[in-house]
């Protein structure tokens, strides 16, 4: 092996290196943002379904905190709200507004469903378990919201 070979695969290794400790440093900070939030639900089990305008994003979050949402979607909580927020008036337009029928799943809940079904590429139907939503229902869902 030459000389400049082995220079070419330790620089390579070097850059491997590097890249690795920074993304470890990268993930250290996010732990750390992470740790700040609670994880203790924010609300009484029975409050979540009578009163909530997402019942499905609460359900999770009121079960598991942040955690539970970086575990499903790779979004903490105040990263979920910021899409929210950039998204709300779209996604609002697109499932409230319109003829004909409309969902019965909030577009919070649609959002949430999007980004664990990204996430987590499997079939329709072990997601739509997880979600307890029938596959062409869920599937349609995430079809309307990929296409706006």
């Amino acid at each position: 092996m030459s000389q400049e070979t082995t220079q070419s695969s330790t620089s390579s290794a070097a850059k491997v290196t590097h890249a690795l400790k920074v993304l470890g440093d990268i993930q250290e900070k996010r732990d750390e943002e992470i740790a700040k939030y609670p994880s203790e639900a924010i609300h009484e089990e029975s409050d979540i379904e009578s009163d909530s305008k997402s019942p499905l994003f609460d359900r999770f979050y009121a079960n598991g905190g942040s955690k539970t949402l970086l575990q499903m979607t790779n979004f903490n909580c105040r990263e979920i709200d910021h899409l929210w927020h950039r998204f709300h008036t779209v996604l609002n337009e697109k499932f409230t507004l319109g003829r004909g029928k409309k969902t019965d799943v909030s577009p919070k809940d649609i959002l949430f469903i999007v980004l664990c079904v990204v996430k987590t590429p499997t079939n329709w139907d072990i997601m739509g378990e997880i979600f307890e939503k029938k596959d062409p229902h869920f599937s349609g869902c995430f079809l309307m919201v990929s296409t706006s």
